[in-house]
C-alpha cells in the first residue's frame, strides 16, 4: 500500500480528540481537501480535474478514535458510474494487511479505472482512503463487484443460463462494517415479471439487493422472510415481507429481489395515510402473534433449504439503552452538557421500565421504521429483516411510534392521528406493553436525534438539544 504526503500527525490527533470542536470536525467531512484529502485523492487519480470534489453521503465521529466520512465522486466521463470512497481520521492506524492483493484482483477484474489506485494512506497511516470495492474485512466484495461473476452468481440462482451481462453498483459502502450492492439487468434474475429494468429504477423483475455479511447471519432473514410470508400472506392479502432470491454461503451474502414501491413515510402527507398505518399495525400483531418463545429455546423459522440457520439473536430493553448511549457518543464528545442529559434521560426510562416487567418474547420486526414498510400502489411490503430477533412486542411499537413523530415533525403533519391509527390497527393489548412501548419511544427518539441528524449539519446542535428536550418532556409526562 503507497503512502503519500501527509497532514501533521498532530493535527489529526487534535481533530479526531475534539480538540477542534464541532467546527472542526464539521469542516473536516465538508471541506476535506482542508484536512489532507488532496494528495490521497491525487495518487488515486492523478489526472484529476482540480474542480472534482466529493458528494458527501454520511459521516460517524468517535471521540478520541476515528472521524470517518462516506463520499461518491463521479470520476472519468459518464461510462463510469460515481465511486463510493471513505475517508478516516484515526488516531491508531487501521489494519490495512492484504490491500496489496486486494488491489491487484480488482485490477484484474476490471474495476479500478478510471483510478490508477483504489487505496492511500499517509506515512503515519493515520489518515486512510479506500474506494470500494476495497474492504481488507470483506475480502469477497471484489469478485462480488465485478458484472461478469455476479452475472453467473445470479444465473445459478436461477437455475438457468443467461445472455443478459448484469450490472452491480454500490448502495452502501462501509469498510469494516457492511455492504449492500443493488444488480440489475435487462431480463428477470429469477422468476416472472417483466423483462425490463430501468437502470437503477424499480422493480423487483430485473433487479436485486445483495448484502454481504460477515457471519452466517444473512441466512436468518431469509428464514424469517419465509415464515412471515406465509403468515402474512393469509391473514392480511397484500402484506408480505421482501421476497429472497437466496444465499450464497462462498459469498456469504443474500439476494433479495428489488421490491417496487416508495417508503410509507412519503404517504403520510395523503389523506388515506390512517388506512395504511393501520394495516401496519396489523401487519405487526401477526409478527407478534408467532408466540413467545421460551428463554432456553430458539426460535429458527422453517426453511429447510438453508439447514445451517443459526438461532436469532435475543434482545431487550437493556441492549436497547446501551445501543442508545453509544450513539450519542459523539454527542457527549462535541456537547458535554446535553450529552450528561442525554444520560440522566437514558437512566430515568431504564427506572420506569425496570418498573414495568417485560412481556414474554416473542418474534419481533427489529427495524421497524417508515423506511422498512414500502407502499406499492395499495400493497405493504415489509423489508428490512436484518434485525429481526426474540425480542418483547413492546420494543417493535415503541420504534414505529417513535419513527412516526420524527417523520411527521420532518413533513409538518400532525403525528397524533398517525400514532393512533397504528395503534387501532394493532389492536387491544396489555397496559403494560404500551406503557413500556411509551418509554422505549423515548428511547429510540433520543437514537434517531444521534444517528439521523449529520454532524456536517450547520444546524446540528440546535437540532440536538431540541430532540433531547423533547425526551425530558416526554419522561416528565408519562404514558399517553
Amino acid at each position: 500500500m503507497a503512502s503519500v504526503s501527509p497532514p501533521a500527525s498532530g493535527q489529526i490527533a487534535r481533530l479526531v480528540a475534539g480538540h477542534r470542536g464541532l467546527e472542526g470536525v464539521r469542516r473536516a467531512v465538508t471541506d476535506p481537501f482542508a484536512y489532507g484529502f488532496g494528495p490521497l485523492l491525487d495518487h488515486c487519480l492523478p489526472n484529476r480535474s482540480r474542480r472534482l470534489a466529493p458528494m458527501l453521503l454520511r459521516s460517524k465521529y468517535l471521540p478520541g478514535r476515528t472521524l470517518t466520512a462516506y463520499y461518491t465522486l463521479a470520476a472519468g466521463n459518464h461510462h463510469y458510474a460515481p465511486r463510493h470512497l471513505a475517508l478516516t481520521w484515526s488516531v491508531v492506524p487501521p489494519d490495512l494487511d492484504g490491500l496489496a492483493l486486494l488491489e491487484r484482483e480488482a485490477d484484474v477484474r476490471g474495476l479500478v479505472e478510471p483510478f490508477s489506485r483504489l487505496v492511500a494512506a499517509t506515512p503515519d497511516g493515520c489518515l486512510t482512503l479506500l474506494l470500494a470495492p476495497m474492504d481488507p474485512a470483506f475480502p469477497r466484495l471484489v469478485r462480488m463487484s465485478e458484472p461478469g461473476y455476479v452475472t453467473s452468481t445470479a444465473a445459478s440462482l436461477a437455475g438457468r443460463r443467461t445472455t443478459s451481462e448484469r450490472e452491480v453498483r454500490a448502495v452502501r459502502y462501509r469498510p469494516g462494517q457492511r455492504h449492500v450492492l443493488r444488480v440489475t439487468t435487462t431480463e428477470p434474475i429469477a422468476g416472472g415479471g417483466s423483462a425490463h429494468d430501468p437502470v437503477l429504477g424499480g422493480g423487483g423483475s430485473g433487479a436485486a439487493i445483495v448484502k454481504l455479511y460477515r457471519d452466517g447471519a444473512g441466512t436468518r432473514p431469509i428464514a424469517v422472510a419465509a415464515a412471515l410470508d406465509a403468515a402474512l400472506t393469509a391473514a392480511l392479502p397484500g402484506v408480505r415481507p421482501a421476497r429472497s432470491i437466496g444465499y450464497v454461503e462462498a459469498d456469504q451474502a443474500s439476494w433479495w429481489t428489488a421490491e417496487d414501491g416508495e417508503p410509507v413515510w412519503r404517504r403520510l402527507s395523503d389523506l388515506r395515510a390512517a388506512g395504511l398505518l393501520r394495516r401496519i399495525g396489523q401487519a405487526l400483531r401477526v409478527v407478534h402473534e408467532a408466540g413467545p418463545v421460551p428463554a432456553d429455546a430458539a426460535w429458527t423459522g422453517p426453511f429447510p433449504s438453508i439447514p445451517r440457520t443459526p438461532p436469532l439473536p435475543r434482545y431487550d430493553a437493556f441492549a436497547e439503552m446501551a445501543a442508545t448511549a453509544r450513539a450519542a457518543e459523539h454527542i457527549r464528545g462535541l456537547l458535554p452538557q446535553v450529552g450528561a442529559r442525554i444520560r440522566d434521560v437514558i437512566s430515568q426510562l431504564g427506572d420506569g421500565l425496570a418498573a414495568r416487567p417485560a412481556e414474554p418474547a416473542t418474534l419481533i420486526h427489529g427495524d421497524l421504521t417508515c423506511e422498512n414498510v414500502l407502499v406499492a400502489d395499495d400493497e405493504l411490503r415489509l423489508i428490512g429483516l436484518d434485525r429481526a430477533c426474540i425480542a418483547e412486542p413492546a420494543l417493535d411499537l415503541g420504534t414505529f411510534v417513535a419513527d412516526l413523530w420524527w417523520w411527521c415533525a420532518s413533513l409538518g403533519v400532525d403525528a397524533r392521528p398517525a400514532v393512533a391509527a397504528f395503534v387501532d390497527g394493532y389492536g387491544p393489548c396489555d397496559r403494560v406493553r404500551l406503557a413500556r412501548a411509551h418509554g422505549l419511544a423515548v428511547l429510540f427518539h433520543l437514537k434517531l436525534a444521534a444517528r439521523r441528524i449529520p454532524i456536517h449539519h450547520p444546524e446540528w446542535a440546535h437540532h440536538v438539544i431540541r430532540a433531547v428536550r423533547l425526551a425530558e418532556n416526554a419522561v416528565v409526562g408519562g404514558p399517553r
